[in-house]
């Protein structure tokens, strides 16, 4: 049985958000700090509920995640 799961940024941390750039790249960024870090090389979707997602046997580094509660 497959560890992956789909990954969202925790909206009660309202300091990190997730975003695709122009270039294609996935971005998370600390709105409070202004510090980036683009993500390569994860799978990514969209969703009506929680914007961009990331697949991942764990969270992401940079960020506060939660599992995809939909998912």
């Amino acid at each position: 049985m497959s560890t992956t799961k789909w990954w969202v940024v925790d909206g009660r941390d309202d300091g990190f958000a997730l975003e695709q750039r122009a270039t294609g790249d996935i971005v998370i960024m600390n709105n409070t700090t202004s510090e980036e870090h683009v993500l390569p090389g994860y799978v990514w979707k969209h969703s009506p509920s929680f914007g961009l997602q990331i697949q991942s046997d764990g969270p992401p580094p940079y960020g506060s995640w939660i599992e995809n509660p939909e998912e």
